[in-house]
């Protein structure tokens, strides 16, 4: 499927989402959902490609894997936050939002922590 097929699949459901949503109901809720699972879906199906990539990189110049692992991992948090914020918020539910939001935050930030310390690591190597 192409990108431009999905785009305008995610336009047409949300104009059915607005429209339901005007008349009162609440499917148009369960329907912005799925439109979203149908976008997030569509992105992971290429990450693929994304990662294969990042992999050969890595391979060719030599670096540990573990590093893009640490990257990959911290921008799929990165996706799922969002994506719950925004159906958090959608849901009337933003203070529960925010919190999703700071979880991934400090996920992230202790998710980074090996290559924070390899950074140091490096520094002190140099300086001492």
């Amino acid at each position: 499927m192409s990108f431009i097929k999905m785009i305008c699949g995610v336009v047409a459901g949300t104009l059915l989402v607005i429209k339901l949503k005007s008349a009162g109901t609440s499917i148009g809720t369960y329907l912005s959902i799925a439109l979203s699972l149908f976008a997030v879906f569509y992105v992971l199906e290429r990450m693929t490609y994304v990662v294969d990539f990042f992999d050969r990189v890595m391979d060719d110049i030599g670096l540990e894997s573990g590093y893009l692992e640490i990257l990959i991992k911290i921008i799929g948090i990165s996706y799922l936050c969002e994506f719950t914020s925004n159906i958090c918020k959608e849901a009337g539910c933003q203070t529960v939002a925010g919190q999703v939001e700071i979880s991934g935050k400090i996920t992230m930030m202790v998710i980074s922590m090996p290559v924070l310390f390899s950074i140091v690591d490096a520094i002190v190597g140099i300086t001492g």
